[in-house]
C-alpha cells in the first residue's frame, strides 16, 4: 500500500513538539503500508518565509496529486490544505483521500480560517471518508457538516506512547506541592487562569507551592508580564516546547495537573492523557474532548470553564486529600489512559486501512 500524508504541521529540531502527534500518527501508517511518502511544513516564525513556504506546500501537493499515484492520500489539518487538495481532484477525480480533522478545521480561530471553512465543507464531501480524535469531536462534525456517522472513525491523535509516558521515581521536593501545565501559551489555551489559580491556591492555603508551565506562544510576554503582576517569579518554571522524553521527567515531578482550555476546539487534548499516563490527576475545564476521558473524583475533577477560582478550589480539594486518597486518583489516573495506549491506537488504525485498501 502506497501513502501520501500531507500536513501543514510537522516536528524540527527547533520545534520538536509542533505537531508531534502527526509524526506518531505517521509512525502508525507505516505498519500498514510498503511505502509513505510526505508533504509537510514545520513551523516558521517570519510571515513572508511562512507565505513562501505555503506557495511552495501547495504547489508540491497539487503537482505530486496531479502526476503521482497512490492507494491513500491521507490528510491532517482540512482547513489549510483543502484548495489545492480540490483542485487537484476536480483533475484526477479518483482519489482515495481519508481526512483527519483537528480542532481548528471545525472551530475556526482566527478569520483566515472562518474564512476557509467553505473549502473544508467542500472537501470532506468529497473524502472517502473522515478520522476525528474523540467521540465529542465526531458529534461536533456531523451537526456542522450534515456528514453521515458511518463515514466518520474515531482515532485518538495516535494515541499516547505509554512506554515512554508511564510514571518514575524521580528525585523532588516532596515538601513543595508541584502543579504542571503544558500547552501553548495562546488564546484561550487557558494559561492565564492556570497562572490567577494557582496564585489564588497559594494565597488561600499558604503552603509551599510551584507551578511547573511548560509551551509557549504568541502570549508569552503577556504571560510574563502576569507572572509578575501576580509576583510568583519564585513560584513558576517556565519551559518552552520540549521533546517527549523530557517532557515525561516533568510529568514525574507534578502532584496534579491543570488543564484550563477554553478552546471548543480542544477535539481531545492529549497532554492531559499524558499526564494521566504518568499517573498525574488532572483537573481539566468541563469541555470539549476533556470530558471524554475525565472522571469527577475518579481520575481528576473538573472546573468551571474560564473561570480561575475553581480551578482554585480543586486544587485545594485536591491538597486536602489524604494520602490515601491521592494514591487512588493517581492509580485511576494511570488507568485512565490504557484505552489510549499507542499499541492499541495502532490496531484499530490498522484495521481501518485494511478497509480502505
Amino acid at each position: 500500500m502506497k501513502i501520501l500524508v500531507i500536513s501543514n504541521m510537522f516536528p524540527s529540531k527547533e520545534y520538536p513538539s509542533y505537531g508531534i502527534f502527526v509524526k506518531n500518527h505517521v509512525k502508525l501508517l507505516e505498519e500498514a503500508s510498503d511505502t509513505i511518502e510526505m508533504i509537510t511544513m514545520q513551523k516558521e516564525l517570519s510571515k513572508i518565509k511562512k507565505l513562501w513556504l505555503y506557495i511552495q506546500f501547495y504547489l508540491r501537493i497539487f503537482f505530486t496529486l496531479l502526476f503521482k499515484k497512490y492507494d491513500l492520500v491521507y490528510l491532517h489539518y482540512a482547513s489549510h490544505s483543502a484548495i489545492p487538495i480540490l483542485g487537484a481532484k476536480f483533475l484526477k477525480r479518483k482519489l482515495n483521500l481519508v481526512v483527519n480533522l483537528h480542532g481548528s478545521d471545525v472551530f475556526p480561530e482566527t478569520p483566515l480560517q472562518e474564512r476557509l471553512q467553505i473549502w473544508v465543507a467542500r472537501l470532506l464531501k468529497k473524502a472517502s471518508h473522515i478520522v476525528v480524535p474523540s467521540d465529542y469531536f465526531k458529534q461536533s462534525v456531523v451537526k456542522r457538516y450534515q456528514l453521515a456517522p458511518e463515514n466518520i472513525w474515531i482515532s485518538p491523535s495516535g494515541g499516547v506512547n505509554r512506554t515512554l509516558f508511564t510514571p518514575q521515581d524521580t528525585a523532588r521536593d516532596t515538601s513543595v506541592f508541584h502543579v504542571g501545565y503544558v500547552g501553548r501559551i495562546d488564546v484561550d489555551k487557558g494559561w492565564d487562569d492556570a497562572l490567577r489559580g494557582f496564585s489564588e491556591f497559594k494565597h488561600q492555603s499558604n503552603q509551599p507551592a510551584q507551578l511547573i508551565m511548560i509551551g509557549n506562544g504568541k502570549e508569552n510576554p503577556q504571560k510574563e508580564a502576569l507572572i509578575q503582576e501576580l509576583e510568583l517569579q519564585d513560584d513558576v518554571r517556565c519551559y518552552d516546547l520540549l521533546p517527549q522524553e523530557k517532557l515525561v521527567a516533568l510529568y514525574n515531578e507534578m502532584d496534579v495537573f491543570v488543564f484550563p482550555s477554553r478552546r471548543k476546539g480542544e477535539s481531545l487534548g492529549l497532554v492531559g492523557i499524558e499526564a494521566l499516563a504518568c499517573g498525574v490527576p488532572v483537573i481539566g475545564s468541563r469541555i470539549a474532548g476533556i470530558q471524554g476521558y475525565l472522571v469527577e473524583g475518579k481520575n481528576g475533577y473538573f472546573s468551571e470553564t474560564g473561570n480561575p477560582y475553581s480551578i482554585a478550589e480543586k486544587l485545594l480539594q485536591f491538597y486536602a486529600n489524604s494520602e490515601e486518597e491521592k494514591k487512588a486518583l493517581r492509580h485511576n489516573a494511570f488507568d485512565s489512559a490504557i484505552p489510549y495506549d499507542q499499541q492499541h491506537v495502532k490496531r484499530e488504525m490498522l484495521n481501518i486501512l485494511e478497509i480502505l485498501k
